[in-house]
């Protein structure tokens, strides 16, 4: 089996755990490439059946917007409290892998956002995101004006710090502190949910799976960030248009693998006693 073994270059222990388990799994025969989740020499992963990657929440949003369009399943491997994203721990890693190799696991199919940024009539950006996209002010501390289209038509200008486009995965990261609502993570509803509106509509708007959203920012200076770790300087005028992807981000599952209703519970809300 081909597998990919990818980690976060800027972080030791990412990097340090990630060699350890493609020593370890070259001596078992298994075809291995290391990606260093970066954006250098993803492309050596294609045609592997899983991605093992070594780190946190963070890191598996890294590996879906660069390993997601190769078609690979991504195994998250979390260092430290168990995430939203990564399956299993370093403890329990070997187990989970025997089962995927053995063929006893499944994949969590996961939306991807797909996200265009336009300056004066011509493509400027394009990247994918988990999580969400965010249309925010820049360095200066004041609100915004974004206009919102749906599917081409008008929908409405917001005076806000700024606007979280955000996926279900994503309903539990930054919308979710916001006031935006949670969504199970099978589904493929695409939530808007405004920062801070000053004599705004203040609540959160899900979208059909197919709607396409387009926003103005009619402001500067402005902010685009993209799972919160891409990000990209806005200008008056310019326009980004966010639909889902036709791409999406495989998670593997295995039976050690809690379940998304039990981490919810156990991470946002707080069962008694814990």
């Amino acid at each position: 089996m081909k597998i990919a073994v990818g980690s976060r270059p800027d972080w030791p222990a990412s990097v340090k755990a990630a060699r350890e388990a493609a020593a370890k799994l070259r001596d078992t025969g298994h075809e291995i490439v290391e990606v260093a989740l970066d954006g250098s020499a993803v492309a050596t992963a294609k045609g592997a059946t899983v991605a093992c990657v070594f780190g946190g929440d963070g890191t598996m949003l890294r590996a879906a917007r660069a390993l997601a369009p190769l078609g690979i399943a991504l195994l998250g491997v979390n260092l430290g409290r168990l995430g939203f994203l990564t399956a299993v721990t370093n403890e329990t890693f070997d187990a989970a892998l025997a089962d995927v190799v053995s063929g006893r696991y499944t994949t969590d199919e996961r939306a991807l956002l797909d996200a265009g940024l336009a300056r004066g009539g011509r493509d400027a950006a394009r990247a994918l995101a988990l999580n969400d996209v965010v249309v925010a002010r820049g360095a200066m501390v004041r609100s915004i004006h974004l206009a919102v289209r749906v599917d081409g038509e008008p929908l409405i200008v917001y005076w806000a710090d700024g606007l979280i486009v955000a996926t279900a995965t994503g309903s539990t990261a930054y919308g979710f502190s916001v006031g935006g609502p949670l969504i199970l993570p099978g589904s493929r509803a695409i939530t808007m949910v405004p920062i801070a509106p000053h004599l705004s509509f203040g609540n959160a708007v899900v979208f059909d799976p197919d709607q396409v959203l387009e926003i103005e920012v009619q402001d500067s200076p402005a902010r685009l960030s993209l799972d919160g770790q891409e990000e990209h300087d806005l200008r008056e005028g310019d326009r980004i248009t966010v639909r889902r992807s036709e791409t999406v981000a495989k998670l593997v599952r295995t039976a050690h693998a809690k379940p998304f209703v039990e981490l919810l519970r156990q991470k946002i809300l707080k069962e008694p006693g814990t």
